[in-house]
C-alpha cells in the first residue's frame, strides 16, 4: 500500500507584491490553458500535463502537485522497492501450533472415545499451587480445530498482530497400529478451506509417546512397550519414505507454505538415528518433485549460542555437552539449522535472552563486522504451567507468576531476539535486497495454542491479548529505531 502524499503548502507572496504576482499568474495561467488545449487536441496531453505542472511549481502553487513527473520512477515501483525493504528487515517470527483439539482416532484409542487435550484444560483447578491462575481460553473458546472458523480467527489474530507465520506440530508413524499421518485432519482441511490464511511450516514430532499425562488411558488399551503409549520408528526400505513424502508434498507445494531459497521449510524434533536413512530420501524426492531441496531444521534443547549465556556450575557441564552434540549434528550435513528448542529447561527459569554485549558495544563495527552468522534460530516461550497435564503438586511452572511480569520476560526475550537478528551482523544490508519468503532467519514462539501447558498466545483469561500486543508492539519498536539503541 503506497504511502500517503506528503501535503505542500506555499508560503504566501509578500503583501506588496501580491497585487502585482497575482496579475503575472493570471496572464500566464491563460497562455499555458491555451497551450494545453492545443497539445490535447494533438494528442499531446502527457506534455502537456508536464508542462502545466512545471508552470505551477515555477510559480510555487500548491494545486496539481499530485500529478506525476516523468523524470521521476514511477511511484509503484519505488514503493515496492520500499516495502521489500521494509519487510525483510526483521526475521519472520513463527508460532507453534498444536493441531491436537479435535476427535482423532490415536486419541480415541489410547485415552477414550472423543478425548482431547481440552479435557486436561476443564478438568483442571482454577490456580497452581502458587495460587495463580490457570490460563483458559476466552474469544476463541473451547474450539474444534477441525473446523474452519477457529482457524480463520486464529490466523486474523496472527495477521493482526505480526505473527509470521505457523509450524503445525505433524505426526507421522510407522508402526503396524497406527501408521501414516495422525492428528492431521485440520491440516487437511485447511487445504480445502484455506484456513488459517498465513504462511506456515510442519514440525515432525518423530518421536515415541511415553505415559507423562496425568489422564487414564482407556480401559482396553495396551501398551506397545512398558510405559510406551505410541511407538516411532523408521523402517529402512524407501518405501515407507516415498510414502510419507507423497503426503507431506500437497503441503509443501501449497503458496503458503514456507520456504528458504525455494527448498520447503521442515522441522524435526530432536536427532534420531532413523534419520540418517530418511532425510536424504526426503531431499531426494523433493528434489524429483521440482524443490531445490529441503531445508532441515532439528530442534535440540539447549541454550542459544549468543543469547543466553550460562554461568551456573550446575549447567555449564550439560549445556558443553549439548554444544559438542550440536557440532556433531551440523556435522552429518543433514541439517540446515539448529532451533534452540524453547523447552522449560531449568538454566533459563526466570531469564530472558540478552543482546550480546559484542553487539550493542560495537553497534558502528568492531567485533560484529567480523562474525559470521550463527545456525541456531532462537526459542521463545510466552509462558508455562503443565498444571492441567500432571499431578498437582508434580507440575512445572516455569513461567507462571503475575500476569505483567510473564509478559515482560516474554517481551525481553522477544526484543533481544529479533534485535540480534536484524542488527548484529555484518551482512544487514545483504538482507535488506532478499526477498523476505526466502530468506533463512526465524524466532520460533512455543506456543499459539498448548493450553494444556499453559502456553498460549491466543486471548485468554488472565493475560487477555497481551503477548499478541507484545510480538505486535516489539517488532514496531525495533522496525522504528532501524538498531538504534
Amino acid at each position: 500500500m503506497d504511502p500517503p502524499a506528503a501535503t505542500e503548502v506555499a508560503a504566501p507572496p509578500p503583501p506588496l507584491r501580491r497585487q502585482r504576482r497575482g496579475a503575472i499568474y493570471v496572464q500566464r495561467t491563460l497562455l499555458f490553458t491555451i497551450s494545453f488545449s492545443i497539445l490535447s487536441l494533438l494528442k499531446l496531453e502527457p506534455l502537456a500535463r508536464n508542462s502545466v505542472q512545471n508552470h505551477n511549481n515555477e510559480i510555487d502553487m500548491p494545486h496539481n502537485r499530485d500529478i506525476d513527473t516523468p523524470h521521476l520512477l514511477p511511484k509503484e515501483d519505488t514503493t515496492q522497492q520500499n516495502e521489500i525493504k521494509a519487510e525483510n528487515f526483521l526475521p519472520r517470527v513463527l508460532a507453534f501450533v498444536f493441531p491436537q483439539f479435535h476427535k482423532d482416532s490415536l486419541n480415541d484409542r489410547i485415552w477414550g472415545e472423543r478425548f482431547t487435550d481440552w479435557d486436561s484444560l476443564r478438568n483442571a483447578p482454577e490456580k497452581n499451587r502458587l495460587g495463580f491462575k490457570i490460563p483458559r481460553p476466552t474469544e476463541l473458546g473451547y474450539y474444534n480445530y477441525s473446523e474452519a472458523e477457529p482457524r480463520r480467527k486464529q490466523g486474523e489474530l496472527a495477521n493482526q498482530y505480526g505473527i509470521d507465520g505457523f509450524i503445525f506440530h505433524h505426526y507421522w508413524f510407522n508402526d503396524e497400529a497406527h501408521p501414516g499421518p495422525n492428528l492431521h485432519e485440520p491440516l487437511v482441511n485447511m487445504l480445502k478451506d484455506g484456513y488459517p490464511d498465513v504462511p506456515f511450516a510442519l514440525h515432525w514430532c518423530a518421536q515415541k509417546w511415553i505415559v507423562t499425562w496425568n489422564a487414564k488411558v482407556a480401559p482396553d488399551f495396551k501398551f506397545p512397550e512398558p510405559d510406551v503409549l505410541q511407538t516411532q520408528k523408521f523402517p529402512e526400505g524407501e518405501e515407507k519414505i516415498k510414502e510419507h513424502y507423497d503426503w507431506l508434498k500437497q503441503f509443501f507445494h501449497h503458496p503458503n507454505y514456507i520456504k528458504v531459497d525455494g527448498k520447503p521449510l521442515f522441522l524435526l524434533y530432536e536427532k534420531k538415528r532413523g534419520h540418517l536413512h530418511w532425510l536424504p530420501k526426503l531431499r531426494e524426492l523433493a528434489k524429483l518433485d521440482g524443490f531445490p531441496g529441503l531445508y532441515f531444521v532439528v530442534g535440540i534443547s539447549k541454550p542459544h549460542e549468543h543469547l543466553l549465556e550460562v554461568k551456573d556450575e550446575e549447567f555449564e557441564e550439560t549445556v558443553r555437552g549439548m554444544n559438542v552434540y550440536k557440532g556433531r549434528v551440523l556435522g552429518k550435513n543433514l541439517f540446515d539449522k539448529v532451533l534452540a528448542y524453547p523447552n522449560p529447561s531449568d538454566w533459563a527459569k526466570g531469564r530472558s535472552l540478552e543482546i550480546p554485549s559484542w553487539c550493542t558495544d560495537n553497534i558502528d563495527g568492531g567485533d560484529k563486522n567480523k562474525l559470521m552468522r550463527g545456525v541456531e534460530i532462537a526459542g521463545i516461550i510466552n509462558s508455562f504451567d503443565n498444571t492441567p497435564r500432571r499431578n498437582y503438586e508434580d507440575a512445572h511452572l516455569f513461567a507462571t507468576g503475575e500476569p505483567d511480569e510473564v509478559v515482560e520476560l516474554f517481551r525481553k526475550s522477544l526484543d533481544s531476539a529479533l534485535y540480534y537478528e536484524a542488527c548484529c551482523f555484518s551482512d544487514i544490508n545483504d538482507r535488506l535486497s532478499k526477498v523476505q519468503k526466502e530468506d533463512d532467519r526465524f524466532i520460533v514462539i512455543n506456543a499459539m495454542n498448548e493450553w494444556g501447558e499453559g502456553m498460549a498466545l491466543e486471548p485468554s483469561d488472565v493475560y487477555g491479548r497481551k503477548f499478541l500486543e507484545t510480538i505486535r508492539d516489539t517488532k514496531d519498536a525495533i522496525s522504528k529505531s532501524r538498531c538504534s539503541r
